[in-house]
């Protein structure tokens, strides 16, 4: 199910390492957006400085948590700023699809940035709450999620390719095909097990999503490393390269802990009534 569903929950456990990756993520997204506006867009690019400033700052505040306490309190200081973010994502993406403002953000772009503050403020909200019913849905709808995402990539870094950079733009392509028939796949997935266990099909789609999401991670390095070096041709910013990489090495790590935790989930299970 997409993560705008409110019976949506991510699989996935947030820790403090993984709250500073959001919260660089965040920082980072604010960043983007501001270069996109258009120069006439005064407002706007003071918003995204200050998100930016605001993230910057959770960040430094990160790293003086010392207790479990401090972490809770420090999680309901991040939701503000997350909730606030995120709504300041989808007015931007109205106006843009409403043809109210010029500049260079890609509609697309700007809404997939607002589903990735919908995921952490939704992994923030799981940690107030506790964890979810139906581990199988969360697990499909964290797929049909990073899939999405990972499609997505391939799609910005071919257009932000420079066009005779033939080679590179056909591989990006072929990664977008390829994980949009992925999520497809997840997204079968998500009806057929609802409310059910993981079987086979779901262990053996876990491999597939592993093996193709590495072969993606791998490019998207070279890419950053060729790009830093100035040895390809692109608009592609290196912070953008690495960022988008580092998403990629995060979706790894989600993947091996639903690897590591299927074999034990009939133990996870929580009977419910429906």
């Amino acid at each position: 199910m997409d993560i705008f569903c409110r019976d949506v929950k991510p699989y996935e456990s947030l820790n403090l390492r993984r709250v500073q990756f959001w919260l660089r993520i965040m920082k980072e997204h604010s960043l983007f957006m501001k270069l996109g506006f258009a120069c006439s867009d005064a407002e706007l690019i003071r918003q995204a400085e200050e998100f930016y400033n605001v993230f910057e700052d959770l960040e430094k505040q990160s790293c003086k948590i010392k207790c479990d306490e401090d972490f809770m309190a420090f999680v309901c200081r991040i939701m503000v700023a997350v909730k606030n973010i995120f709504a300041f994502k989808r007015h931007v993406l109205h106006l843009i699809v409403e043809c109210e403002i010029g500049g260079y953000n890609y509609p697309l772009l700007i809404d997939h940035v607002s589903r990735e503050a919908m995921y952490f403020l939704k992994l923030l909200q799981k940690i107030q709450d506790g964890d979810m019913k139906s581990p199988v849905d969360a697990i499909v709808s964290d797929n049909v999620f990073w899939l999405r995402h990972m499609a997505d990539h391939a799609r910005f870094i071919a257009g932000l390719l420079d066009p005779s950079e033939r080679g590179f733009v056909e591989k990006a392509n072929a990664f977008a095909v390829q994980f949009e028939q992925l999520q497809l796949q997840a997204r079968d997935l998500d009806s057929m097990l609802w409310h059910s266990r993981p079987n086979n099909d779901l262990i053996r789609f876990e491999m597939d999503a592993t093996n193709a999401t590495i072969q993606i991670r791998d490019f998207k390095e070279a890419a950053r490393d060729l790009i830093s070096s100035c040895k390809v041709v692109s608009l592609i910013p290196p912070l953008l390269a690495d960022h988008v990489l580092r998403e990629a090495e995060y979706f790894l790590e989600v993947l091996e802990q639903i690897r590591n935790d299927i074999p034990n989930m009939d133990e996870m299970m929580v009977t419910c009534d429906y």
